[in-house]
């Protein structure tokens, strides 16, 4: 096997659970609900930075504040758990601050944690078999968030705070004596923080932008490839893909991005990140078309 067998190995976990994912039907939900639930009617009008800081230091603050509040709960404690999983502080900065990124959407936010918390304790449960664990703990805590590192980007559910809580469950005492319990704590944090997050961040801003991913569900059970098109470059063996509705494709080597269409040249993989970036793009050039057409600049 050559090395540039190798680079071309690419595992799209979507392909499979596409398929089973329900398309968002968030907005079918009483208005109320569905607004803090991310779904807007029209598009969300944007906020200054003092704005973005006041909320965003309100949000980590009641957001760290709850789950301090709820491990206080006798039952909690008595497993002898920290006050805070440190790793939920630089989750806050996430939640509560840069909530149109691509890591800070719910998919990642629950299943990132849980995915890393779950690899970070079955490592440190092997390294304990050993009578030299100590000795052996600051190698537990590198391999943990290596590998946790590596299940999210298999996932798509790459979440940095997580890889710090993997590591916490081999170098930190308290937290590794926890063992499996450590789970449930991390999903109950994890829930409360996007619980908190919907309530707050949707007061003037929107959150979440997509709940599972960025691409079309409808369009992707009706048999159409997803949100993100391909088009097959002229030095293959088919010719580029033409669309009546839209014209025809952009020219090879290039991505078009359109309020209704993202279009890349069918050689480019990209990451969950990359998508999530595109739909953004092309949701914002809705919403400056809506704007447009609200103003009366566009007949």
């Amino acid at each position: 096997m050559s090395i540039s067998t190798a680079r071309a190995w690419h595992l799209d976990i979507d392909k499979c659970l596409n398929w089973i994912v329900p398309p968002n039907f968030i907005h079918k939900l009483p208005k109320p609900i569905s607004h803090f639930l991310g779904y807007r009617e029209k598009p969300q009008k944007d906020i200054g930075n003092v704005l973005v800081a006041f909320w965003a230091c309100l949000g980590a603050f009641a957001g760290v504040s709850v789950i301090e509040a709820v491990f206080m709960i006798p039952d909690i404690r008595r497993h002898g758990p920290p006050l805070l999983i440190a790793s939920f502080g630089a989750a806050a900065i996430l939640e509560y601050n840069t909530i149109e990124s691509p890591y800070a959407q719910p998919r990642n936010t629950i299943f990132g944690h849980v995915v890393a918390t779950a690899v970070g304790i079955g490592i440190t449960k092997l390294f304990t078999l050993s009578d030299n664990f100590e000795d052996l703990r600051w190698l537990a805590g590198g391999l943990a968030c290596g590998a946790a590192s590596g299940a999210m980007t298999l996932t798509k559910t790459i979440y940095p705070p997580a890889g710090a809580t993997a590591l916490l469950a081999a170098i930190d005492p308290q937290v590794q004596q926890l063992g499996w319990y450590l789970l449930p704590l991390v999903l109950l944090s994890a829930t409360l923080t996007l619980i908190t997050s919907l309530l707050l961040n949707n007061i003037q801003r929107r959150y979440p932008t997509y709940w599972w991913t960025p691409v079309d569900l409808t369009k992707n059970k009706e048999g159409r490839r997803g949100g993100i098109e391909k088009i097959i470059s002229p030095s293959g063996s088919c010719t580029p893909e033409r669309s009546p509705r839209h014209g025809n494709d952009p020219p090879p080597n290039t991505v078009m991005i359109t309020s209704e269409r993202i279009v890349v040249p069918d050689g480019i993989l990209l990451t969950f990140e990359e998508n999530g970036i595109l739909e953004i793009l092309r949701n914002r050039l809705g919403q400056g078309y809506t704007k447009l057409s609200e103003s009366g600049a566009i007949a």
